[in-house]
């Protein structure tokens, strides 16, 4: 069986002790500065614990005690992060550094490099890998932007997202591995004897933590006839799209008059006349006839409310003029989006809105991205296939490891004060989902202006979703919760899934923006597509990405691992963990955004993009959020 190097430098030594200075807690202990909290044995027997105050210093009224590494883990990785850090104080380092705390955690950051735009940072965080029952320290690269600076494809290279020509970069494992090594280069030799008192020596290791991989089965889709593929594209092109539209369609195209040169080249390239080579045509594609005919301009004169009320209003009296048939709009749009987070303008968002309410499907098909040389050739494949999917086609479905299986993704997009940064709205909603990533609904679950009623809506409306009678041909239920989610909704969700009786839950958290990597002994350093490693009894590392067999090759920026973590820890003893790590994975193969998509599974991924355009429609007069509730991805 292969390995994986794990980005974590290890320790070598397992079972070591440390002093501190403890006392045991009382009520009315107030909190203090360096002083920490943690359950200790009393005795020798080490199961018998209480709450005890830490202090790495003497301390009035505190004993001195020694630790073993594996009484506390906590308070073992945050003796061994002062350890480093005081080494680095008093010796002096060649890199400037830091204790940064980022999210519940503390990690030094070391400036490896600095440029006008921000700095690479190189960043040490303690760890215990429970699977190997060791500590060590995660090393990780990350850029840090100048807050002042506007995000650009300089920032992309210096990230390591773009090569130096500004194209996806294919090196992005190996630039992050050099960088890493550079950094210990220069700075190990200052960190490596962590502690040399009391005769306990601890070393760090340089070469990083080998942990044993395992695969899952690879991605596997279904299209028309249940005929079979690996790729969603020649898939499609061979036998047909899962389930066709069972109306003919009405094109709107939208745009303005100095656009009309640009609808003429995309209804070309939407046919198969322009790059057939690329995309053969709608008709062949999804068995959609677009032609002349069923092809209609709606003017824009203008771009304010009025004007756009006009567009929605006379995109509504087609679809009314003609109730057998499907209309959809395409609206072109004038829209710098080469900025972070950016995806289209207030206006589109203003049309997508109204059209959604409306229940009428919109395309934007932005001219600044598709107007350059050949962008359109290679991109009109991805808008036909969201536009396919919008009015009501399946192009196609995963093949699931748990059949009957509903996957709910839970999202949040909470408002706060701009002043006071106080949380002023609560907003969840899910993604109602099979495991052959079949869209079902998308329901709001709480819309309320007090954390105690936004609770209280979240778990009754969970119940209600639950046992609606389109839920009954379930068995399981499998819960996607990403990482942001708070514990207090977690414990919500919790309580509404222990009211259902008839059905069994799966509890998963999904992180996507995670500190964990790893490296391969491939020469390109990348892990083989659908590996994992195991973390601890509940945690996985999951690469959605990677090399294929037989295809050796990178062609493109990989992503970074997916972190699971599955939170229900009281499981029945036949729980198998793979079935589900399984789904999780298909679940990135059935993103209708575009063939060969961000490989995110869409439980989580669909929860962002509908968080982005909530943000939006918050600023939209008038705007109602049960109006979003829909059967139809809108969102793709």
């Amino acid at each position: 069986m292969a390995n994986i190097r794990l980005n974590i430098l290890p320790i070598s030594e397992t079972n070591f002790s440390f002093k501190v200075f403890r006392k045991l807690k009382k009520e009315d202990d107030t909190r203090e500065e360096k002083i920490y909290m943690y359950h200790l044995p009393i005795l020798e027997d080490i199961k018998e614990r209480m709450p005890f105050l830490v202090s790495f210093e003497p301390k009035e009224g505190f004993e001195e005690y020694v630790v073993y590494a594996n009484y506390a883990i906590g308070l073992t990785k945050r003796f061994l992060l002062k350890q480093v850090f005081d080494i680095l104080t008093e010796n002096g380092c060649s890199l400037s550094f830091e204790v940064k705390r980022r999210f519940a955690e503390e990690q030094i950051d070391f400036t490896l490099h600095e440029f006008q735009q921000g700095k690479q940072i190189i960043s040490l965080s303690p760890y215990y890998l429970e699977e190997q029952k060791k500590f060590g320290f995660i090393i990780d690269f990350r850029f840090s932007k100048n807050k002042n600076l506007p995000f650009n494809k300089e920032i992309q290279v210096l990230s390591l997202s773009l090569d130096k020509q500004g194209r996806s970069n294919k090196n992005y494992y190996s630039d992050k591995f050099k960088l890493i090594n550079s950094f210990l280069d220069k700075v190990y030799n200052e960190i490596h004897l962590i502690n040399q008192n009391d005769g306990i020596t601890i070393h760090l290791q340089r070469d990083l933590m080998e942990t044993p991989v395992f695969r899952l089965n690879k991605k596997e889709y279904i299209f028309s006839n249940k005929s079979t593929a690996n790729s969603q594209f020649q898939g499609i092109r061979n036998y047909g799209p899962f389930q066709k539209i069972d109306k003919e369609v009405i094109f709107a195209f939208i745009f303005q008059e100095r656009f009309k040169s640009f609808a003429n080249e995309l209804f070309l390239s939407l046919i198969g006349k322009s790059n057939p080579g690329t995309f053969p045509g709608f008709e062949q594609m999804f068995s959609v006839n677009i032609n002349t005919n069923n092809v209609k301009k709606i003017a824009i004169e203008g771009f304010s409310s009025a004007d756009l009320n006009k567009i929605v209003e006379s995109v509504k009296l087609l679809q009314e003029s003609e109730p057998d048939k499907k209309v959809i709009g395409i609206y072109i749009e004038d829209y710098d989006i080469d900025i972070e987070y950016v995806n289209a303008s207030k206006y589109y968002y203003y049309l997508k809105y109204h059209f959604i309410k409306n229940n009428l499907a919109l395309q934007v098909v932005n001219y600044r991205k598709l107007g350059e040389h050949n962008s359109l050739k290679w991109s009109t494949s991805n808008v036909a296939l969201a536009m396919f999917a919008k009015m009501g086609g399946i192009p196609w479905i995963v093949k699931p490891s748990n059949n009957n299986c509903l996957i709910l993704g839970v999202g949040s997009s909470h408002k706060r004060d701009e002043e006071t940064g106080t949380i002023i709205k609560y907003f969840a909603y899910t993604v109602c989902l099979d495991s052959s990533g079949l869209y079902k609904t998308l329901e709001v679950l709480a819309d309320e202006t007090t954390e105690e009623n936004y609770l209280e809506k979240l778990k009754n409306n969970l119940v209600k979703i639950l046992n609606d009678r389109r839920m009954d041909s379930y068995k399981t239920c499998v819960l996607h919760l990403p990482f942001k989610i708070k514990q207090k909704e977690i414990s919500a969700i919790s309580e509404a899934t222990q009211k259902i009786n008839n059905i069994d839950f799966v509890a998963i958290k999904v992180n996507l923006d995670n500190k964990y990597f790893g490296y391969s002994f491939h020469n390109t350093l990348v892990p083989y597509e659908s590996s994992f490693v195991k973390l601890s009894r509940s945690e996985y590392l999951v690469w959605f990405e990677g090399l294929l067999y037989g295809k050796e090759i990178v062609d493109k920026r990989l992503s970074n691992p997916v972190h699971i973590q599955f939170l229900n820890l009281d499981r029945s003893k036949g729980f198998d963990e793979r079935k589900y790590l399984q789904d999780v994975l298909n679940l990135s193969g059935a993103n209708w955004r575009g063939f060969n998509a961000k490989s995110i599974p869409i439980s989580i991924y669909y929860s962002q993009i509908i968080a982005k355009y909530t943000e939006e429609f918050e600023m939209i007069d008038g705007y109602e959020e049960t109006s979003i509730s829909n059967d139809k991805p809108w969102f793709l």
